[in-house]
This record gives structure tokens, C-alpha cells and sequence, in this order.
């Protein structure tokens, strides 16, 4: 790849010889303009041997292992869905978190011009938190939907938790499904389900559910 660039930018160089005016500029003018093109490459290359980027962000980005669809909903486990990686400080803080907060994200297919992300919050907890985020330009948030989170909760006389299960398809078509766990060995209760659509502009849309 970095052979091609190089030739494509020497054809540029030599284009432009040819196109000013009757070789206005000598052979040594154009020689220079090529060694310098060589140098830049192999800066570049070097950096990139060195684990240096000019986009460090994009490169973070670039490295996270796709988790292809559709998922079915993992509960805490996330480790079931695929790989996480650890989220370094720059990047928490452009997802708009405290630098040090535990984060460990995983990338799924691309949604029209959007990036799409797993984030998970507090992953070595017992109960992490789950959120798909959708990213633009430059790796801003767009959008985004809470999957899985655990909440103490109460109904009636009975102390428990509220949990989500989820399912992704391969379409984007997004089901949450909202449960009451009770304290025990009691039996879960289902108290509603949702479905979202994502948009081809990172954006959540919540369908309606006929009864």
C-alpha cells in the first residue's frame, strides 16, 4: 500500500513536470520535489514501526475487534459477545467520561457514515453497564441506547432488581426487554419491551410494539 502511494504521488510530480510550460523548472527542481515525497514516506513508516500516529484516536479505533451480528443479549458477561478493549484516557474523555473511568469498548459493523461501538462501564463489575454508542466525524457520540444495567427495585412487598436482556439484528433492529428480579429463587417478571431502529445517521429510532 505505502509502494502504491508512493508511485501514485511520483505520477503526480511528473504530471505537473510535463504541465508547466515548457519545462520551465529543471530536472534537479522535480528530483528534489520526489526525494522529498521518499522522505515523508519513510517518516511515516518509521513512526509507524514505532508505534507513533499522527492520529493516535484513529488508530485506537482502527485496532478494535469487530463483533460481527446479530448478538444475542449476554447478561454481565460481556466477555460473551467478543473482545473488549481497555479504554485509554483520550479517548474515555472524547466519549464525554472522567479520564478515569473503567471503560473497555468493542466495535460493531458501520452504520450508513456512523461508527458503531459496545461500551461497557465498570466491565470488572459484577453488574457492568451496557451501551451501544453511535460515533461521527471525528469520533463524536451521535446517539445512544442503554442494553444491559442491573437497579435494586422494588414491587409491592418484594425487594429485587430491574435487568435488561437485548437482541441485535444483522438489520440494526434493536429489542430491550425490562425485568423484575425478585430477591432469591423467586421467577424473573418481564415488565416491557422496546424496539429501536438505527438510522443510517447513528440515530435510535423507538418503533412502536403491536399488542
Amino acid at each position: 500500500m505505502r509502494k502504491l502511494t508512493f508511485f501514485l504521488l511520483l505520477v503526480l510530480v511528473m504530471a505537473a513536470a510535463v504541465s508547466c510550460g515548457g519545462g520551465k523548472k529543471d530536472a534537479a527542481y522535480y528530483q528534489a520535489q520526489i526525494d522529498s515525497i521518499r522522505r515523508a514516506e519513510q517518516v511515516k513508516l518509521m513512526k509507524h514501526d514505532a508505534g507513533v500516529y499522527d492520529d493516535p484516536v484513529g488508530h485506537f479505533f482502527d485496532t478494535l475487534q469487530l463483533c460481527p451480528l446479530p448478538i444475542e443479549s449476554a447478561g454481565a458477561d460481556i466477555g460473551r459477545i467478543g473482545h473488549f478493549s481497555h479504554v485509554p484516557p483520550a479517548v474515555a474523555s472524547l466519549l464525554g467520561f472522567p479520564v478515569d473511568t473503567p471503560l473497555r469498548i468493542a466495535s460493531l459493523p458501520r452504520r450508513g457514515k456512523c461508527s458503531v461501538i459496545l461500551l461497557a462501564q465498570g466491565p470488572d463489575s459484577i453488574a457492568p453497564v451496557l451501551t451501544m454508542v453511535t460515533l461521527g466525524a471525528q469520533y463524536k457520540p451521535v446517539d445512544e441506547l442503554t442494553l444491559y444495567e442491573q437497579a435494586r427495585a422494588e414491587r409491592g412487598e418484594e425487594d429485587g432488581c430491574n435487568y435488561q436482556e437485548y437482541y441485535i439484528t444483522s438489520g440494526y433492529s434493536v429489542v430491550v426487554m425490562t425485568f423484575f428480579q425478585p430477591r432469591g429463587d423467586g421467577k424473573a417478571q418481564l415488565l416491557g419491551v422496546r424496539r429501536y431502529v438505527l438510522d443510517e445517521e447513528g440515530y435510535f429510532r423507538e418503533e412502536i410494539l403491536e399488542l
